[in-house]
């Protein structure tokens, strides 16, 4: 994850916001080939299975180190009273 302190609190959400679209996406389509029966699978999905398979583990790793990075970065704030919040207002459309 790199130096904790370098990241912001909302650009780890955004990239667990990220990696989780692309979890879901992945295992979407794991579920799509997964319905196939498994004696008429060509070979190509055969190696898109695999290639899913790796990608998913890869995806939930990345998850759960954001996650611990979020965890780090929330109690580090709790802990130095950092925990103040900007009340910032956007007017989309306007």
């Amino acid at each position: 994850m790199g130096d904790l302190e370098l990241v912001t609190f909302s650009e780890l959400l955004d990239k667990l916001m990220t990696i989780n679209i692309k979890l879901f996406n992945c295992i979407g389509r794991e579920g799509e080939l997964a319905k196939k029966d498994v004696h008429t699978l060509t070979d190509a999905e055969i190696k898109e299975i695999v290639k899913l398979s790796g990608e998913n583990v890869r995806l939930v790793q990345q998850r759960s180190k954001l996650k611990t990075a979020i965890d780090q970065k929330l109690n580090s704030a709790i802990k130095s009273g950092g925990t103040d919040v900007l009340d910032e207002v956007k007017n989309y459309g306007k």
